[in-house]
């Protein structure tokens, strides 16, 4: 053998044993970066999560407090501190899991209601949860955690109250449970070594999961976390660490206006443990690739090739599974804000039927000479359109709302948005519009066009964060079908859009917005509003140069209907109506009552029930009663299982559902048999007259 050929062998043994060192240390620093940056991911995922499940308990606790304080409104104290108002909060508080007490505080600091009697009278002058409500209104105020008398954390969340004229009126509060948001953390993160917080903007920790040693903690100033959170507060991912501590991948994020943070955070440690593992099966890997280079360098090279290959096709099964699990996880999340968010449009329907019910013989007193009562028709028709808007955009979010298309004026409606949209945009942003002269009837749902144009006016307005012009058009269009149509276009002199982003624009979630700025659920539910309305929707936009939005819509062959006199028609209480006897049957107090002055209000004799067990009992002595009027969801005996039982006794008896539920022959609800009617909250006087009489000549005919 040569010595060139020797020193070939020696070098091709240096290198069986040099070249997978190489290897090995280059994969193993790939790794270590990998493994690095899927934990990372992990945990901006945990927290974001996290954040979900907090901005739905802040946002729930907003809308109870906002119901506590339109049920006392107008109230006197002492009347805030009768029973009934007790039970209206405990009512209240009952299917809320997170809450631990609902209280109605007086301005000296005494808590004159409470879902909880034992609470009544306590004093909350010294706490900051009512005393910085005092000098001004602040908003929502989260307070520190506190532990109560029977070995139980919670916060409060509190806002104020104020008189007309401004003066301080005392205050509202909700305690929420920290075991409720731990037991949370502790599912959503097990069994992963880590720490889950709940936090205020100052340090103070609202809930730490595993629990801390301190109920009051607050971070240090010089922790990491805090820093991190101080520098940019509505969230992001960082590494620090904390003294005494380890190393920690952190991530936060801020509940929407709140002054609140979640946050989440694992040890860095417990990700290398996974590189250690990963490292020790690369060395194996290496030395078995060195020994079979020494003996056979081609089939180690195929082999190595195969192993390549091999780890390519793991990790995309990797992938593969990781993708199918977030879309299920985000599949999950979306049912459940269905859900969360058609509980809360059922919620107020209820409102909407106190409110339309006690507008209405308002309106009636007035007609017989009582006109005392100007403020609180303005303050009903306001509560009344504000609670319908909501309730319908809550239905569209949960698809649970049809469309209602009629033949509508483009013109009379665009014009009619105008002063609206001057009071929405500012001052800076100048509105005008471009109608066409005579045009033809749209056929379309008015509120939800009305919707999809201040949709866009608002997305006008955050793309012209220096003031600009918006134009509202109209035109002749034709769809792709070759119809005649009607265009209604927004123009703004914004920043507009490159074509990457007008090509993802109506994709859901998809938003070029800042975090809490946003949802990209808008041009997503304006597509799918115009489409389903048969029509198209198109976007001409360039960078610097603006954007329009094009809406168009297919035309009404009906015409535009005349304009009606809304609700000028009173329903009329007729004679012969007090012979007869209506059994109200509905658990939410304010609205069993208000249903049953309206239909008192119409001549009907009325009995009223809480629930199904007590309108069978009431059916049993009260002999004379001819239609039962029957709230759908409740506790204990629902609607239709009442109706079934009520008929099953008495036959002749004539039955109407009164539901919050939507029109949606897809969706659960009660399916009227003969004898059955269903009538739809919120309902006029005048439906509820219709029904009532329907009912009754039913029960003639019969």
């Amino acid at each position: 053998m040569s010595l060139s050929t020797v020193r070939l062998h020696q070098l091709l043994v240096a290198a069986a044993f040099l070249v997978p060192c190489v290897v090995l240390v280059g994969a193993a620093w790939w790794n270590r970066a990998e493994v690095l940056r899927e934990e990372d991911s992990a945990v901006v995922r945990t927290a974001a999560v996290m954040h979900e499940h907090a901005s739905k308990v802040f946002d729930t606790a907003e809308l109870a407090m906002d119901r506590v304080d339109d049920y006392v409104f107008d109230r006197s104290w002492s009347q805030i501190a009768a029973p009934a108002t007790g039970g209206f909060l405990a009512s209240l508080k009952a299917p809320l899991a997170q809450a631990r007490a609902v209280w109605v505080v007086d301005p000296q600091g005494k808590i004159q209601a409470s879902s909880r009697e034992a609470d009544l009278g306590r004093d909350l002058a010294a706490r900051d949860v009512f005393s910085v409500h005092r000098p001004r209104d602040i908003g929502i105020y989260v307070s520190p955690a506190v532990r109560e008398a029977d070995g139980t954390t919670a916060f409060m969340v509190s806002r104020r109250r104020s008189t007309d004229d401004g003066r301080f009126d005392g205050v509202i509060v909700i305690a929420l449970g920290t075991e409720y948001f731990a037991r949370f953390y502790a599912e959503i993160a097990a069994p992963t070594d880590h720490r889950a917080m709940l936090l205020r903007a100052d340090g103070a920790v609202l809930v730490r999961e595993p629990p801390g040693p301190d109920v009051d903690e607050r971070l240090a100033p010089g922790d990491p976390l805090l820093r991190a959170i101080r520098a940019r507060p509505q969230g992001g991912a960082a590494t620090g660490t904390p003294p005494g501590e380890a190393e920690r991948l952190y991530a936060w994020r801020r509940i929407g206006d709140y002054p609140v943070e979640v946050a989440f955070s694992v040890e860095t440690v417990i990700a290398l443990d996974r590189w250690y593992d990963n490292l020790r099966v690369y060395g194996l890997v290496a030395t078995v690739s060195a020994l079979t280079l020494v003996l056979m360098a081609w089939l180690a090279l195929a082999r190595a090739r195969a192993e390549q290959q091999a780890l390519a096709d793991l990790k995309r099964e990797h992938a593969q599974r990781l993708a199918a699990e977030s879309q299920l996880r985000q599949s999950q999340k979306m049912e459940a804000v269905g859900q969360l968010t058609g509980g809360i449009a059922h919620d107020f329907n209820n409102l909407l039927a106190v409110i339309t019910g006690s507008l209405e013989l308002v309106q009636r007193r007035i007609a017989r000479g009582d006109t005392d009562v100007g403020r609180f028709i303005a303050g009903a028709l306001d509560g009344t359109d504000r609670a319908a808007k909501l309730t319908h955009r809550l239905l569209a979010f949960a698809r649970q709302q049809p469309l209602e298309p009629r033949p509508t004026d483009p013109n009379r409606l665009v014009g009619g948005m105008i002063d609206l949209l001057r009071r929405t945009l500012g001052e800076t942003v100048l509105v005008e519009t471009r109608l066409m002269a005579d045009p033809p009837a749209i056929f379309v749902d008015q509120n939800q066009l009305e919707n999809a144009i201040l949709n866009l006016a608002v997305n006008a307005r955050d793309a012209m964060p220096g003031g600009g012009r918006l134009s509202l058009e109209t035109s002749h269009g034709t769809l792709d079908d070759g119809r005649e149509a009607v265009s209604v276009t927004v123009r703004d002199t914004g920043t507009g859009m490159p074509p990457d982003v007008v090509a993802r624009a109506f994709e859901p979630f998809f938003t070029t917005k800042p975090q809490g700025r946003g949802t990209g659920l808008g041009l997503s539910q304006v597509y799918g509003f115009v489409t389903q309305s048969g029509g198209r929707v198109r976007i001409d936009s360039q960078p610097g140069k603006g954007t329009a939005i094009e809406l168009t819509l297919p035309v009404s062959a009906d015409g535009i209907p005349a304009e009606t006199a809304g609700r000028s028609r009173l329903a009329a209480a007729l004679p012969g109506r007090a012979r007869q006897t209506v059994l109200v049957v509905e658990d939410d107090a304010a609205v069993r009552l208000a249903s049953a002055e309206t239909i008192g209000e119409l001549g009907y004799r009325t009995v009223t029930a809480p629930d199904g067990a007590a309108a069978l009992a009431a059916l049993e002595s009260e002999r004379d009663v001819a239609v039962l009027f029957t709230d759908v969801v409740m506790p204990g005996i629902d609607g239709p299982t009442l109706a079934a039982e009520a008929r099953r006794r008495r036959p002749d008896l004539r039955v109407i559902f009164a539901t919050g539920h939507p029109r949606d022959d897809e969706q659960e609800g009660p399916r009227p048999a003969p004898g059955e009617t269903v009538l739809r909250k919120p309902f006029t006087i005048e439906a509820l007259a219709e029904a009532l009489e329907a009912a009754s000549r039913e029960e003639a005919s019969a």
